[in-house]
């Protein structure tokens, strides 16, 4: 069984939570009278369309041992008329599956994609069938190179985990087939609205990699906890490495990513400021994206908001602006981001 999920990229979706206000209005409001799943799966989103008002639903899956009609909906999805798609679509990267050595049983699938995971095949292949999609795919959707988020109508992130077989973090996508500006896109995180999608591009920030940085340095006096633990009160931030109880000295590897040491040349006295710009920045950036630009973790905190990641590209660009900021090199004045 686990070897077919894997091979399969299933997941279960054995909860109603991803069915928020605004995605129960958008579902009524598409008009249509059909529910449609093509990967159907164990049935749980169909069911939960007979609970919403359909009466007509229609499944389909690649799995024989399953109850549905037999169609591999990677490779095609048959159109049918007045139906609304709402699917939880497989995840498998490409990555994964030669990790988990199953590569030969998918490869027929990434040859015919430019994407690195199946769910972005998938979400082609129902764009190409219907005009109204809901699916449930994992949250690095926001981050993604989808070539087809001008097609959004909104996307919901769930910080409460809707399968009852995996934490992976996910959201809700409504997509409506209009082609669209980002600003017309709107982002909810569970049941609030949060920004546009513009809004949130428009958070991003890169680094001018003008100030030498090194990341990974074991004789670095700059720490960095990249990643929240399930303790709210210790969340991402930078500090001095002799505040965190960590063996920096033999864990240090060239591929770590959650915990590092960094080297950046900060006079002595200061280096406590500038420690407080850096968390300032983050703390900033937080607030005003509502944590959506930062990467999604497995797992929430204790207070139940999800796990976030900070990645070293967006770290190096906070140090670099509190570095300019405790330099005094930005104008008074000058219109800023934060």
């Amino acid at each position: 069984m686990y070897s077919k999920k894997v091979s399969l990229g299933q997941f279960f979706t054995a909860k109603e939570i991803w069915l928020k206000p605004q995605v129960l209005d958008f579902i009524q409001n598409s008009g249509c009278t059909i529910a449609y799943d093509p990967f159907a799966g164990a049935g749980d989103l169909l069911s939960a369309s007979i609970k919403i008002g359909f009466e007509n639903t229609i499944g389909l899956d690649i799995d024989e041992t399953l109850d549905w009609r037999i169609n591999d909906s990677l490779l095609n999805i048959p159109s049918i008329e007045n139906a609304i798609i709402i699917t939880n679509p497989p995840y498998l990267s490409n990555y994964s599956a030669s990790r988990k050595k199953i590569y030969s049983t998918v490869k027929k699938y990434f040859e015919i994609t430019k994407y690195d995971d199946l769910y972005l095949l998938a979400l082609d292949k129902m764009l190409e069938a219907q005009q109204y999609v809901v699916a449930i795919v994992p949250e690095t959707f926001i981050n993604s190179n989808y070539q087809q988020k001008n097609r959004l109508y909104s996307c919901t992130v769930l910080e409460e985990n809707p399968f009852h077989d995996t934490d992976t973090p996910v959201c809700v996508l409504c997509f409506d087939g209009v082609v669209k500006g980002f600003d017309q896109i709107r982002i909810y995180k569970n049941g609030h609205f949060s920004c546009s999608l513009e809004e949130l591009e428009q958070l991003r920030i890169s680094p001018t990699n003008a100030i030498p940085i090194e990341f990974n340095k074991p004789d670095g006096w700059l720490a960095l906890r990249a990643v929240d633990t399930t303790n709210p009160d210790d969340m991402i931030r930078f500090d001095y490495k002799s505040n965190f109880d960590y063996d920096w000295d033999n864990k240090i590897k060239v591929s770590s990513r959650l915990l590092t040491t960094i080297s950046i040349d900060i006079n002595i006295n200061e280096r406590d400021k500038f420690i407080e710009l850096c968390n300032k920045e983050i703390e900033i950036l937080r607030k005003m994206s509502d944590d959506l630009i930062l990467s999604p973790f497995k797992g929430n905190m204790k207070n139940g908001r999800r796990r976030r990641r900070l990645d070293y590209r967006t770290a190096r660009a906070l140090m670099e602006k509190a570095y300019r900021k405790l330099k005094g090199e930005l104008i008074y004045g000058q219109p800023r981001l934060f």
